[in-house]
Formats: C-alpha cells, sequence, structure tokens
C-alpha cells in the first residue's frame, strides 16, 4: 500500500473508485477527488485537467455529506437530509438528468 500524502492528517471515512477516478469523504464531510476528468468527474469543473493529488471539491463545501459514490465516469455525493448531488457523464442516463441533456454529453453539475 502507499500513503497519499495530500490526505495527510484528514480523517477519511469513506473512498470510492470508478474507473479512473477516486473519491474520499473526510469525517469533515469534504469531498476530496482524483484521477482522469475526462467527463467532468472530478467535480472540479469541466475544463479542469486529470489530477494526480486529491483535489478538495469545492462546490460542496457547505454541505454536510453523509456518503459518495464514485462510477465509471461519474460521481455522486448523498448529504445528511437525503439530497443527492451527481456530476461527470450522463452518456447512458446515469445522473438521471433529463431535458435539455444530450445523450453522451459531458456534463458537470454546480451545486
Amino acid at each position: 500500500y502507499r500513503k497519499i500524502k495530500a490526505l495527510a492528517g484528514i480523517k477519511i471515512i469513506q473512498v470510492s473508485c470508478g474507473h479512473y477516478h477516486s473519491l474520499a469523504l473526510s469525517e469533515g464531510g469534504h469531498v476530496f477527488s482524483w484521477g482522469r476528468n475526462s467527463e467532468g468527474q472530478l467535480g472540479l469543473g469541466k475544463n479542469s485537467r486529470s489530477q494526480a493529488i486529491p483535489q478538495k471539491v469545492k462546490s460542496l463545501e457547505g454541505i454536510p455529506l453523509a456518503q459518495v459514490a464514485a462510477g465509471g465516469t461519474h460521481s455522486f455525493a448523498l448529504s445528511l437530509t437525503g439530497t443527492s448531488f451527481g456530476w461527470g457523464s450522463n452518456r447512458y442516463g446515469q445522473l438521471a438528468l433529463s431535458g435539455n441533456n444530450v445523450k453522451g454529453k459531458k456534463i458537470v453539475l454546480s451545486f
């Protein structure tokens, strides 16, 4: 195993891995993401590049979170109140979005 230096001193309560990206949820409710960002699955913005070092997902700050989940090229966070937040690819409807979202379009939800 290898210690992730960028998360040293932060108590991580959950980790989830997608195809080429990972998410970590801290005890303080912060979400960290790293890896490939080809579909915006890191939650760092659609123009953000892939990250080798965990980055805080700033758009979720202030929201009390209970859980994170990483899919192939999409991600979710669940708040303590039961609200779900999703971002990344919606190619196959995995974000449960409808309306103006085009199948296969890269989507990053802003919270």
